[in-house]
């Protein structure tokens, strides 16, 4: 794992944090071209990007930091070095949702074209966050005996919690799963029969593979035998069940 890619003198690039910000701009890129299509200016996918980038990344630190409270309520500086890793991506969903939507309805932007264009590029972006996780050690899996698990090293997260074992490497299992999810709303964008149609789909994908992934991954909290991760996973899904079940006018 390299959670430090290099050090220049006192400064020292974090994978983690670059990573995040390629996929922030990956997303941003792909946003622009999509926008396009649904008639939105480009200029306020720019504006909209920013607004984005603080919402999802307050809301992924918060929820990560109220999970690993015992370790931060001690180390307060801490809950500001994000570029370390320690992001809750479903926090940052949440808190981008609602920026989005205050967004639209600000500028008069119809959101769910607003929200289809969006989605595919948040889904690559998420994908190559999640390379990041990787390189960090972080978002790890539980101690399996399959061929492909990988043994971590102790100075980052997963090698502290497991030393020297072997673990599923659930980062790589997103990577893979969310690329997936990324082709089929490729797919579907130019078949989609309402606006909000590629969205939707891009809920019911993530929260599937975000359900099945979590049985693999470490996790100190369980509800009911099941992760807070998942049950907000299974909320998640039942919106994008029910935006699809709905009967959206075509424009």
């Amino acid at each position: 794992m390299h959670p430090i890619l290099f050090k220049l003198g006192p400064l020292s690039l974090f994978s983690y944090g670059l990573m995040v910000a390629l996929g922030f701009l990956v997303g941003i890129g792909f946003a622009l071209y999509f926008a396009r299509k649904e008639g939105i200016k480009s200029e306020s996918i720019i504006d909209l990007a920013l607004l984005l980038i603080v919402s999802s990344i307050i809301g992924a630190r918060f929820f990560y930091v109220a999970g690993q409270w015992n370790f931060y309520r001690g180390n307060l500086l801490e809950i500001f070095m994000i570029w370390r890793g320690g992001l809750v991506f479903l926090g940052g969903l949440i808190f981008g949702l609602a920026a989005i939507a205050y967004y639209a309805n600000d500028k008069n932007i119809s959101l769910r074209r607003l929200l289809d264009a969006i989605t595919p590029g948040a889904l690559l972006g998420y994908a190559i966050g999640r390379i990041g996780c990787f390189l960090n050690g972080c978002c790890f899996g539980l101690p399996t005996k399959l061929p492909w698990g990988i043994v971590f090293p102790n100075d980052c997260l997963a090698g502290a919690y497991f030393p020297d074992r072997h673990l599923h490497p659930t980062q790589l299992y997103s990577v893979a799963l969310v690329l997936i999810a990324f082709g089929i709303v490729l797919w579907l964008y130019p078949r989609k029969k309402f606006n909000g149609q590629v969205f939707f789909w891009g809920l019911i994908l993530y929260s599937t593979y975000r359900f099945a992934v979590e049985f693999l991954r470490y996790s100190p909290i369980h509800w009911l035998s099941l992760t807070p991760s998942q049950w907000i996973a299974l909320a998640i899904l039942a919106v994008g069940i029910g935006g699809l079940l709905k009967k959206w006018p075509a424009k």
